[in-house]
């Protein structure tokens, strides 16, 4: 008779993400997955296959995690431009709450596994161009309801938000306070419009 698997995935997911968030993929021992996420390793090979497998389905859950919460901003009553801002306010005060964060799971994946990993590296793509669009979206709507008037079409504007969101939680590694994460913040808005 085969064993029942007794655990809840969502939660070794999300656990196993917190790992490798803090850790990155090449600092995340077996064990020290095994003893976080309280699996055996036969349940563990059983239902991830490998550390690597675990890494992937981790990273699409915290994308998932991510986007989760950035369609929480987008069912705000507020108008694009309002979103990006509150957004980027959010980014910071989680940053500023967390300082021991190590960032984001998804900048720290891009700079230490993509370029070895074709399956990281589509996994990133995806997260970017998810980001583009809704950036995009909340652009459009911005404009449409005449909050801003951009000199280009929205989507030229996508990369550069993503880049300083991105950038955001790389500087917080660097020590950065509050008020110069706001100033990026601010910097990044005032170039917009």
């Amino acid at each position: 008779m085969p064993k029942v698997k007794q655990f809840n995935k969502e939660k070794v997911l999300e656990v196993a993400s917190t790992i490798f968030h803090q850790k990155g993929y090449n600092g995340t021992s077996i064990d020290e997955i095994l003893k976080a996420t309280g699996l055996s390793r036969s349940s563990l090979y059983d239902s991830f296959k490998d550390k690597h497998n675990l890494y992937l389905q981790s990273l699409e859950f915290y994308k998932n995690a991510e986007k989760d919460g950035y369609e929480t901003v987008n069912q705000k009553k507020l108008n694009g431009m309002q979103k990006i801002e509150f957004l980027f306010k959010e980014v910071v005060n989680h940053l500023v709450a967390h300082p021991n964060d190590n960032g984001c799971l998804m900048v720290n994946a891009a700079a230490e596994m993509s370029k070895h990993c074709e399956k990281t590296a589509k996994l990133i793509c995806n997260n970017k161009e998810d980001m583009h669009e809704l950036f995009t979206t909340w652009l459009n709507e911005a404009q449409t309801s005449k909050v801003i008037n951009l000199s280009n079409a929205p989507k030229s504007y996508a990369p550069f938000l993503f880049n300083s969101l991105c950038g955001l939680k790389v500087l917080s590694q660097s020590g950065a306070t509050k008020t110069e994460l706001n100033n990026v913040v601010k910097v990044t808005l005032d170039a917009i419009v």
